[in-house]
């Protein structure tokens, strides 16, 4: 019960955000300009400070190798189950990168600081950097593979690695490697910026959530659900398994692979010529379905 009562804020929050945009409390370009300034500021600050702090101590291959390794095979399963289903084109390469491309940024940290406090921040900093290349690469890959018209994936590519993100991700490896230093007045400016992230990110979540787009696409939402959130981590329980006798190590890995699919498959079906009603209803499902499933993964894993 501890367990839900932990997780269970952050959800409200996210359906306090769904509540004020439907009661147009906040209108769409206040949900579409606090985005941009969260991706663009704070959750950089966040991803640098925690890998700063852990000094790249707490991240070695096992973790970064269970991330990456069930989110190629779980891409495998998706083709296999969506050439079953005929899923073709547009909808084809959305289905797969819905099965994989995980909210890292927005509800994994929340629940990685929520749950562990700075402590959670520091081992999933670096993990969830890697991800995101990762996620972002096989998205581009899929993407470009099954649809027609859309921008040069090198374009595409060149983008995403000059987003704040990924470059605050390489800026800490960076600083740590060469053992650098911040001025402490410095370091607290960038933590009171970083503590907006994730209060407001649960919020834009709130006011991105599509209930009519879900009843379109409910069916491959489901799917594409279920491996998101059950197959994918499941992979990865069992990889950590095999590997490590210490199966709290899998912590931080779980949460990040456990979240729900990532508001960016939307913005990149949009970009490189996906269907982006396909993948605004999965990101609405699994995001309805995130409580359940975290506190499923966390009473297992705690």
């Amino acid at each position: 019960m501890s367990i839900l009562a932990t997780i269970a804020p952050i959800f409200i929050i996210i359906a306090f955000g769904f509540f004020l945009t439907h009661k147009r409390v906040l209108s769409e370009r206040f949900i579409s300009e606090a985005n941009r300034f969260v991706f663009q500021f704070p959750l950089p600050f966040l991803i640098f400070i925690g890998i700063v702090k852990s000094g790249l101590k707490s991240t070695g291959c096992l973790p970064i190798a269970a991330v990456t390794v069930p989110s190629l095979v779980v891409m495998g399963i998706a083709l296999v189950v969506a050439k079953i289903a005929r899923y073709k084109g547009d909808k084809l390469g959305s289905f797969v990168q819905s099965t994989f491309h995980g909210n890292v940024t927005y509800v994994g940290f929340a629940v990685l600081f929520y749950m562990f406090g700075e402590e959670g921040l520091e081992k999933g900093s670096l993990l969830a950097g890697t991800l995101i290349i990762f996620n972002n690469a096989l998205a581009i890959i899929i993407l470009s593979l099954t649809s027609a018209g859309h921008r040069s994936p090198l374009k595409i590519a060149g983008s995403i690695i000059r987003t704040p993100i990924i470059m605050a991700t390489f800026a800490a490896v960076i600083f740590v490697l060469l053992r650098l230093s911040m001025p402490s007045v410095l370091m607290k400016s960038l933590e009171i910026v970083a503590n907006i992230s994730l209060p407001l990110a649960l919020i834009i979540i709130g006011g991105s959530i599509s209930p009519a787009m879900l009843r379109k696409t409910f069916r491959p939402a489901i799917i594409t659900t279920v491996l998101k959130m059950l197959i994918l981590p499941g992979i990865a329980f069992l990889f950590y398994r095999m590997c490590s006798p210490d199966i709290s190590r899998a912590v931080p890995a779980m949460v990040l692979l456990a979240t729900p699919t990532a508001i960016t498959t939307y913005i990149m079906a949009r970009e490189l010529g996906g269907d982006a009603e396909l993948a605004s209803g999965c990101i609405t499902l699994s995001t309805f379905a995130s409580p359940l499933v975290y506190w499923f993964w966390m009473t297992i894993l705690i």
